[in-house]
């Protein structure tokens, strides 16, 4: 059975001779198990693009460009090749990267140019069936008045011309060839919703005039061919073979390029692949440092609980060709690559002296329940954890569904959710991605909804649970000693409970913050900062809701002004006190720095803490709001009035598309609000959002298959037996060749 992948991590600091480079990246690729570590911005800096690698990165982007004009001349998109059957994969060998993009060039311009050439005998067939198509409508035309060669041989003195131009143009036309300015015969007749045509009788010596007004109305020529007429009538016969020949031309033109587009499906697929891993490569390759005289070093992260199988197929493959040092990171302790890596490979890799804690860069693997993993959409949205820091996302799926059912509370309206989450489930399932997890989360939102519809005894903006064959009416839920039921006329109540829930929220962000703390060996700061702010929100909300603003009352004993006061004022010095303590992580601000730090801090998060709760204001004015628009839906139901099964229809019709609006555009508004309130009210109380994701390197091989040959170096004496054997087979055949001549000949 495959092992899981682990959540901790390892560094592999790994050194191989420059002909192996491809090798190692193939290797690495097969395994699927590495995040190659990105090179330091300062080093990347500091060397300079090589001439070879501009050229690289120029041809990179140029096989993307023609392989996008390509599929998109063939209508090729990469949803189409997931319907492909592999019976076996294209196969790409090649020596090194530079020799795979020019290979992989080739195939794109061989199809490209053949598709091009097509195109424009396409082209030039098309323009040609359309002036066979024009000149059939117009001998159509010109039929009424029996044209034929004959008839032809009268105009001497006079000339005979065809003419198509645009229909609005035919106003000009007429006062064009008004007969008392140019002397001339001619009719016109529509041949299209667009365009006319006419011909025109006039005198020779006209000529010039005629042309300067066929000018003004924009008018082309339509050539009388005699190839087209008959002594006695137009040749249509011939028209229409012409008309049958290009278009059976236009088929076999576009029925070649839909062959070579289906004959070759698996290998676009395939090209269209590996340029994609050549894209991949080309960054890890990237990724190498020189460390030496024909040497190079890479870094990549390994999740710890494979990291022996990793090293060990490494060496298996490289041999004494590689080097090794592995660092296993802590997600609880800072950790530089300089204190961890002994002397000698220090020196080998060139570490510099400026201390990084390697948490900062190390990728994380979000590992949950298959059941919570659906939220990690949600978590993305707002950044990647950080190595060292806790995944919110199993508190995101409890309270995400929760906080949506309290402003979205209707029991009907839940069960609409749970089963439009499930029939999108069911419908993504093969896909998977973001549309199926949102589809889990509605799936969840909807069992908050129900949760909040008890609690606000609503089903479908009713106070009783009307099922097919009877009702049962929904009793007050009691939470404690209060009840939510009919929000409407217990909105203090329901207030209340909305600040509550923000207090608790705020606190759960802040306690998150302290295990984050806690867990990274940093506990001063987890008591003298995150419980203090819980201590602090605390000790307010039981001021308020226990003393209520009787400013007299926070005086007297017991004195409940010290519920805040206390934490509040421990918040300014705590800091200067941890300095004073000796903690390791205050030692290098100054005492001035940690008290205006600590001044700021205390009176931000006094002043924003009120607005951060206030915000869960919310939860009760879009309870509200879907609680009205429930009731004004059913006061415009109610409306409508009469007997019969029609007006039963009409007012069963209107309740469906009446509670559609409710759960559509409602439901939206109250998802966007409990992001908000997690985002900016949850989330910024304690998570950065600043992680890299783990990725690993991996080349797909689902139409394709690259292989790198290793140019191997031979030493001297290989080189001179394969040259003695090559000499002594040479002349062996040269032996065999005098002998069978001089038996034939001879």
């Amino acid at each position: 059975m495959k092992k899981s992948i682990s959540s901790d991590m390892s560094l592999f600091s790994v050194s191989i001779y420059q002909d192996y480079k491809d090798n190692l990246l193939n290797h690495l690729s097969r395994i699927n198990t590495v995040h190659i570590k990105t090179k330091s911005k300062e080093k990347s800096e500091i060397k300079e693009k090589s001439e070879e690698e501009s050229t690289l990165i120029k041809k990179i982007k140029k096989l993307r460009e023609n392989n996008e004009a390509l599929f998109k001349k063939l209508n090729l998109s990469e949803s189409i090749f997931k319907e492909l059957k592999i019976k076996k994969k294209e196969r790409f060998e090649a020596k090194d990267l530079q020799e795979l993009i020019n290979r992989t060039l080739e195939e794109i311009n061989f199809y490209a140019n053949r598709i091009n050439e097509l195109e424009r005998y396409i082209s030039r067939a098309t323009l040609e069936l359309e002036n066979i198509k024009l000149i059939n409508d117009c001998y159509r035309f010109l039929e009424k008045y029996n044209l034929n060669r004959f008839i032809l041989t009268y105009f001497k003195e006079l000339r005979f011309r065809v003419y198509t131009t645009f229909s609005k143009n035919l106003p000009n036309l007429e006062n064009l060839l008004d007969i008392s300015a140019f002397p001339n015969v001619h009719q016109v007749e529509n041949i299209s919703e667009d365009r006319v045509v006419f011909f025109i009788i006039y005198p020779k010596v006209k000529e010039d005039d005629l042309q300067e007004r066929i000018k003004l109305i924009h008018a082309e020529e339509v050539q009388i061919l005699k190839k087209y007429l008959t002594y006695d009538k137009i040749n249509f016969e011939r028209i229409n073979k012409e008309i049958g020949f290009l278009e059976n031309t236009l088929s076999k033109y576009h029925k070649e390029i839909s062959r070579i587009r289906q004959e070759n499906l698996l290998k676009f697929a395939a090209i269209n692949e590996v340029i994609e891993n050549i894209e991949d490569w080309f960054f890890a390759e990237r990724q190498f440092e020189e460390i030496g005289s024909n040497r190079l070093k890479i870094k990549f992260y390994v999740p710890s609980n494979r990291k022996d199988t990793v090293r060990n197929g490494l060496i298996k493959e490289f041999r004494d060709k590689i080097t090794i040092d592995i660092l296993d990171i802590s997600k609880k302790t800072a950790i530089s690559e300089q204190e961890s890596l002994p002397e000698k490979a220090k020196e080998r890799a060139g570490v510099s002296e400026e201390k990084n804690d390697l948490r900062e860069d190390t990728p994380t693997v979000m590992k949950n329940p298959f059941f919570i993993r659906p939220f990690e959409t949600i978590t993305r949205l707002y950044g990647t954890p950080s190595y060292s820091e806790i995944d919110p996302t199993p508190f995101l799926a409890i309270t995400f569904p929760l906080i949506f059912g309290l402003m979205f509370g209707d029991i009907g309206h839940g069960i609409c959710l749970i089963i439009a989450g499930l029939i999108g489930a069911f419908i993504f399932r093969k896909r998977k991605g973001s549309i199926y997890n949102m589809s889990w989360i509605i799936f969840y939102c909807g069992w908050g909804a129900v949760i909040g519809g008890f609690l606000y005894g609503e089903f479908f903006g009713t106070e009783e649970l009307n099922l097919i064959f009877y009702s049962v009416e929904l009793n007050p839920v009691r939470i404690f000693e209060i009840t939510l039921h009919n929000p409407l006329e217990n909105i203090i109540t329901v207030f209340y409970f909305a600040i509550l829930v923000g207090v608790f929220h705020i606190c759960l962000g802040w306690f998150i913050q302290f295990l984050n703390y806690w867990r990274q060996k940093r506990k001063y700061l987890a008591l003298s900062d995150s419980l203090l702010k819980i201590l602090l929100l605390v000790g307010g909300t039981v001021l308020i809701f226990v003393f209520g603003l009787n400013f007299e009352s926070w005086f007297t004993f017991p004195y409940p002004i010290l519920f805040p006061l206390v934490p509040g004022l421990l918040l300014l010095i705590t800091k200067p006190l941890g300095k004073l303590l000796n903690i390791s992580y205050l030692d290098e601000e100054s005492y001035g720095d940690l008290i205006g730090e600590g001044s700021i801090e205390t009176f931000e998060t006094a002043l924003s803490v009120m607005s951060n709760v206030a915000s869960y204001v919310r939860v009760l004015a879009l309870a509200l709001a879907h609680i009205a628009l429930m009731i004004s839906i059913q006061a415009m139901i109610g409306l409508i009035r009469g007997e019969g099964i029609l007006f039963q229809i009409l007012i069963v019709i209107g309740l469906i598309f009446g509670n559609m609006i409710v759960i559509l555009l409602e439901g939206l508004l109250v998802f966007l609000n409990t992001i908000r309130l997690h985002f900016y009210e949850f989330f910024f109380k304690f998570y950065q959002g600043s992680g890299t994701e783990f990725f690993p390197f991996y080349l797909d091989n689902n139409y394709s298959e690259i292989i790198f040959r290793a140019d191997i170096e031979k030493d001297i004496i290989s080189e001179e037996i394969e040259k003695e054997i090559s000499i002594k087979l040479a002349k062996e055949n040269i032996d065999r060749a005098v002998s069978y001549i001089s038996d034939k000949y001879l």
